[in-house]
């Protein structure tokens, strides 16, 4: 082999290996890009030393204990939840793991993001939690895409005499919102379905569930293809009737949505206090 022929072949050998070398770190950054936007969007004390006796069919003890749901971005495998994976700082700077989590009362499908943590946080009054730590592996439950693992992040938590907010809408698939769940079902005329999830369980002040006052409450906006808007009210609310901080938007309409809006003062968390105002964009 002569001198140029053997230099060109590890020329070429180099540049395959930077090309490989290129292209391990693009998938790289991109796992971690992924990874970084995998994390609690919102922990909302709920109930101080109140969660009622029927908490017990969740967890075994749960009666008269705190009520901590963690909003998550991404749905999570149950198979991956433990409580040791959760770490609540108090204000003063002491920490507790929860004696359990669970992802009821929200577990129909595509729902599991909501983590219920369960136990003793600190007291509002003088040493209330401030923030929930995820410290072990939380996995998300993709199957067609990189698994995500929310280990390492964090959130503020919400105060326990703080209103409920929405914290996130997204659209679901018909082949989701079709199905039969353990709330109310959308209309079989429905378009499309936006479902919106507030940071905590919410009804009427008298403990009713929402009806057709709070389904013209909701304003959801359209964007069309040409760039116009519009805003409407949902065709029809479901998701109901199941406790949970879940609820759907039946629209009748294909026009896509890219917000929800719903205003302050008309439903309590389950401690009591009324909503905050909301206004959130449509993930897709």
């Amino acid at each position: 082999m002569n001198f140029m022929k053997k230099n060109s072949l590890c020329v070429a050998a180099a540049l395959f290996g930077l090309a490989h070398a290129s292209v391990v770190v693009a998938e790289g950054t991109k796992q971690l890009a992924a990874e970084q936007s995998a994390r609690p969007l919102s922990a909302f004390f709920g109930l101080d030393n109140n969660l009622p006796f029927g908490a017990n069919v969740l967890c075994l003890g749960a009666w008269g204990e705190d009520g901590m749901p963690v909003v998550l971005s991404h749905t999570v495998n149950p198979d991956s939840l433990q409580a040791e994976d959760f770490r609540v700082v108090r204000l003063s700077g002491a920490t507790n793991t929860p004696m359990c989590v669970t992802l009821r009362p929200a577990s129909d499908v595509d729902e599991n993001r909501t983590v219920l943590l369960i136990g003793e946080f600190g007291n509002a009054d003088d040493d209330p939690p401030v923030k929930v730590l995820i410290v072990d592996d939380v996995l998300s439950d993709a199957t067609d895409s990189p698994q995500l693992n929310f280990r390492g992040t964090q959130v503020s938590v919400i105060p326990l005499d703080a209103g409920p907010e929405i914290i996130l809408a997204a659209a679901v698939p018909k082949d989701i919102w079709s199905l039969s769940g353990r709330g109310t079902s959308c209309p079989t005329a429905t378009k499309q379905v936006v479902r919106v999830t507030w940071t905590g369980g919410v009804r009427l002040p008298n403990r009713d569930e929402l009806g057709e006052a709070q389904r013209k409450l909701y304003k959801v906006s359209l964007t069309a293809a040409d760039g116009s808007r519009s805003e409407v009210s949902p065709a029809a609310l479901a998701e109901l009737g199941d406790a949970d901080n879940n609820h759907f938007l039946c629209l009748d309409t294909t026009t896509p949505a890219t917000a929800v809006a719903f205003p302050a003062g008309h439903l309590v968390d389950p401690n009591g206090d009324l909503n905050a105002d909301s206004k959130v964009m449509v993930r897709r």
